[in-house]
C-alpha cells in the first residue's frame, strides 16, 4: 500500500526545526540542567531550580531573538576553540584572523 510506504519517513514541518527537551532548544536546555541536578544532589532542589531558571534567563535574554547559531558564533569567537572542537570540526580556530581586501 501506498500510504504505509511513506509512514517510514518522518518530516519536520518546517526546514528550520531543531531538536527541543522540554520546549527549550538544546542551547538553553543544556546550560540550565547541570546547576539544577548538583542541586539536587545536594538536596537544595530549591536553590537549583533558582539557579537553572537563572541560567535559563540569562541566555534567554543573551539570545534576544536571534537564533542558536548566533550563540555559537558568539562563543566561538570569544572563547578558546578547544572547546568547540565537536561544534566547529572543519574550520580554523578564531586566532587565525585575517582582512581579506
Amino acid at each position: 500500500m501506498p500510504g504505509d510506504e511513506l509512514k517510514k519517513f518522518l518530516f519536520p514541518k518546517t526546514l528550520g526545526e531543531q531538536m527541543r527537551v522540554f520546549g527549550m532548544p538544546l542551547d538553553e536546555f543544556i546550560p540550565s540542567v547541570p546547576p539544577f541536578l548538583i542541586a539536587i544532589w545536594e538536596k537544595h532542589a530549591l536553590g537549583g531550580l533558582i539557579y537553572g531558571v537563572l541560567a535559563w534567563l540569562f541566555i534567554h535574554w543573551l539570545k534576544r531573538g536571534k537564533g542558536s547559531m548566533w550563540l555559537y558564533n558568539l562563543l566561538y569567537w570569544y572563547l578558546p576553540t578547544e572547546l568547540f572542537r565537536v561544534v566547529y570540526r572543519k574550520i580554523p580556530g578564531s586566532c587565525f584572523r585575517q582582512w581579506i581586501k
